[in-house]
Formats: C-alpha cells, structure tokens, sequence
C-alpha cells in the first residue's frame, strides 16, 4: 500500500529527531528519547466509526490474550500469525505508559540518552525474521 512509504518515513524521522535533539539538549542537563510502540489496544477503532462488535471484540482480543475470534480483518493477521507476537497480547495503553515512566526516572534510567525504545512485545523482533514459525526462527 502506497501509504506505508509516509508512515515510514515518519517513524524514521522521528527516530532521527530524537538522536538528533538528544546530541543538542544534553548539554543542558535535558535527555530526549522516545518510544516506538506496536500495536496498542486505544479504543481508537471506535473513535474512527469501527462497527460497535467489532471494537467490543477486539477488546475482548487484546485483554484476553488472543482468543479464537477470526471475524475482523484487523485482527486477521494477529490471529493467523500469532507465533509473529512473542508476548500473545496487544499492549494496553499502561504497558506503554510504564516504559515512558521508567524513561522519566531519572533515578532509573539517567544513562539512556537518544534512544527509541521499542515497545511491541517483541514483534519485531518476530517481523524482522521475515517468518511465520517460531520454529523455523529457533531452528527446531
């Protein structure tokens, strides 16, 4: 899809723009970083006129670990490929928000400084293979 070269983009940008801000801000005592999160479970879907089943569903999806509900496409590929989301859950918005507090901390993180933290359950990870069997990734 044409749209996926912009948001691309974006998100490399803006991994630029934090090492970027980083370099220039840290002489004034100032740590920029930021986060790069997979899929999160928002209630964007209904803010964005999705079906009331269907986001009630994916709800129910993201809470519950992914139970057998293959109606949404959406969901499809989480649900058909679920060796790709190493921790078996869409993130809440507080497991993203925990990386953000740790990264506020000064106590806890003051040596991390222009870094993007991804924050996707280790999909990534998974996508980056470029597989669909955990198997085939660990050799087995």
């Amino acid at each position: 899809h044409p749209d996926v070269l912009y948001y691309a983009m974006s998100k490399t940008a803006l991994n630029q723009f934090t090492r970027s801000a980083a370099i220039d801000l840290i002489k004034d005592g100032v740590r920029v970083n930021s986060v790069s999160p997979g899929g999160v479970y928002t209630g964007f879907g209904d803010a964005m006129g999705m079906p009331a089943q269907a986001f009630t569903k994916a709800r129910y999806i993201a809470l519950n670990c992914f139970q057998k509900l293959h109606e949404f496409q959406m969901l499809d590929f989480w649900q058909s490929h679920r060796e790709c989301l190493p921790c078996k859950k869409i993130a809440n918005p507080i497991d993203i928000a925990n990386v953000i507090a740790f990264l506020a901390d000064r106590n806890l993180s003051s040596y991390i400084i222009g870094q993007s933290i991804v924050a996707d359950g280790g999909t990534s990870l998974m996508m980056g293979a470029h597989a669909h069997n955990m198997n085939d990734i660990l050799g087995q």
